[in-house]
């Protein structure tokens, strides 16, 4: 688990594709106290397990929230962000909920048929597939884009293959879930629910999802990222720290 600064307690729960050390730029930005926690099948964090489900998650995320002090913050990025919405729903003791992107299957499952060509393809041992996949059909990058992260960094490409078998175990659990919208009225923290304005398009769920939980959640407002797409936490860590940093007041 990785710990950043001092004083009351936030808590970011990462997506696939991602590690805890992807998130230090923002994390170095919020005040107070930041836990960026390894999620499973990467770091120091145990295995995925056989019997992995996203409840699995929910689990471990309710051990690193009562470990953190009081009244922590939780914020939680895109898959990271359908666990912290679940955990928060089972919790009164959240000062605040932040969800940048979160990869919610408000009207459907979020993979779909893509979950085949994953599965076919690391069944071949192509993980180059695999993970362009991924960055297609769910975050939603152009495939002139992918071709240049596979060319213009291939040390790059190559880290973000380690972590394709965790990715396909968790997007499988996400299409497997049942979500029930009714868990929205459940959420008693303050709720900001960031989007990239370029995540923000009609063939992704993440504009999607993030105006469903504003309209579910009581205590909820959106906020867009103007020209940032899924990974702001990367591309521009001062904007996303800037739109977290509200959830946040009095740290």
């Amino acid at each position: 688990m990785k710990s950043y600064g001092t004083g009351r307690t936030a808590v970011i729960t990462h997506g696939v594709q991602t590690v805890a050390d992807h998130w230090a730029e923002v994390a170095n930005r919020l005040p107070g106290r930041t836990l960026v926690p390894n999620r499973r099948g990467r770091g120091e964090s145990v295995p995925i397990g056989d019997d992995y489900e996203l409840a699995t998650e929910v689990a471990d995320l309710h051990r690193v929230l009562d470990q953190a002090g009081p009244e922590p913050v939780l914020i939680g990025h895109s898959y990271g962000g359908m666990i912290a919405l679940l955990a928060a729903a089972e919790r009164d003791d959240l000062a605040g909920l932040v969800l940048y992107d979160p990869t919610v299957p408000v009207d459907g499952p979020v993979t779909g048929d893509g979950l085949d060509v994953m599965r076919a393809a690391l069944k071949a041992g192509d993980r180059d597939t695999a993970f362009a996949t991924v960055l297609t059909r769910v975050v939603g990058e152009y495939p002139e884009d992918v071709e240049g992260f596979r060319t213009g960094d291939p040390a790059g490409w190559a880290g973000m293959l380690e972590l394709i078998d965790s990715t396909y175990a968790e997007l499988s659990a996400l299409d497997r879930l049942a979500y029930d919208p009714s868990l929205l009225a459940k959420v008693t923290a303050p709720t900001w629910v960031i989007v990239g304005e370029r995540s923000d398009r009609e063939e992704l769920v993440f504009g999607r999802a993030a105006r469903a939980l504003v309209d579910g959640i009581a205590d909820a407002r959106l906020v867009v990222l103007p020209g940032q797409g899924h990974v702001a936490h990367v591309a521009d860590p001062d904007a996303l720290a800037d739109a977290i940093r509200p959830a946040l007041k009095g740290f």
